[in-house]
């Protein structure tokens, strides 16, 4: 099989699946009965030519590259519509703004930086027995590890050993810009953690944050450290996110917190710290809320209508009627 719709060149194309035969393999190809990619599963079939009469070999490729020929024309339709989706989504949200500024002329839009926020869920239910067995099973696990180390310096591996390094620069970053800060924290209070959805019944707290807070609690054993975590988990948290996070917050003080928790921003609003930077200013934020920052790159007929609209400051969070007038 080739590939001649570039001009001026011809590829080999795999003899199952029709993908490009690597550069590499080329040459070598060129003169196989059956080119191949580098798919496990593209060889061992060719492979079984051996075993296989003739005719019937032919017959399975074949099937096999009507399958695959179907199955790539779906993945071609599937992006298409994801692009067209996410170019409405784009649409949509940029009148949302133009109308903004049509009502607020004080408003200019350079001042302005759009920014699309997700949804965290909001359904509160009682915290059932099995959850509060998992979390203390995953306390209990981790706390073992933590105390066969002796210091926080100890541990070479660890989920939050990234987040820690984040943790300092977001401080180094809000000290010399505090307007940042506010503008960070007024934003996510409007998310209501969609980011906490993916905490579980673990809360991301691993071997460094218990070692870190037996060091700072010498007086606690083990026991208590644990007691002191399960204390903490309210009667009533959001159904299917972190067994910590409740209708107002995190239940968790931040000292207890893991360094995933306490440092981790959304890419919307890494993007804005890094653009505020470059800028040299803070800029009001016109922050546009769906339920999925961007639902097409999920699935395309996944509904994401605007929730909210609101433009956020370092001073207030103003949020809008849904038809400005």
């Amino acid at each position: 099989m080739v590939d001649v719709t570039a001009p001026g060149s011809v590829k080999l194309l795999c003899c199952v699946c029709g993908e490009p035969v690597p550069a590499l393999q080329q040459r070598e190809a060129a003169t196989a009965e059956f080119p191949l990619c580098r798919s496990f599963d593209c060889n061992r079939f060719v492979e079984q030519r051996r075993s296989l009469p003739a005719n019937l070999f032919r017959a399975q490729l074949e099937f096999l590259r009507t399958q695959f020929r179907e199955l790539k024309s779906i993945q071609q339709d599937r992006e298409r519509r994801i692009s067209a989706r996410v170019a409405e989504e784009e649409r949509q949200n940029q009148q949302l703004l133009d109308t903004v500024l049509e009502h607020r002329p004080a408003l200019a839009e350079g001042d302005v930086q759009l920014m699309v926020i997700p949804a965290g869920r909001t359904h509160v239910a009682p915290v059932p027995p099995q959850r509060i067995d998992n979390y203390r099973t995953h306390l209990q696990e981790m706390l073992a590890a933590a105390e066969e180390c002796i210091s926080t310096s100890a541990i070479a591996e660890d989920r939050n050993l990234h987040y820690e390094k984040d943790f300092e620069r977001n401080s180094d970053r809000f000290q010399r810009t505090p307007e940042l800060q506010a503008v960070s924290n007024q934003l996510c209070a409007m998310c209501r953690g969609a980011c906490c959805s993916s905490g579980g019944d673990h809360a991301y707290l691993s071997p460094l944050i218990l070692r870190r807070m037996l060091d700072a609690n010498p007086e606690l054993g083990g026991d208590d450290i644990v007691a002191r975590y399960l204390s903490c988990v309210a009667a009533e948290t959001i159904e299917g996110s972190c067994i910590n996070q409740t209708a107002t917050g995190c239940s968790l003080p931040r000292d207890m917190r893991s360094d995933t928790c306490n440092a981790y921003f959304c890419d919307p609003i890494l993007n804005y710290h890094r653009d505020s930077e470059d800028a040299g200013a803070v800029r009001t934020v016109f922050a546009v809320q769906r339920e999925n920052t961007f639902a097409g790159t999920i699935d395309p007929d996944t509904a994401n209508d605007v929730l909210a609209t609101a433009l956020v400051t370092a001073r207030r969070l103003e949020r809008l009627p849904e038809n400005i007038d």
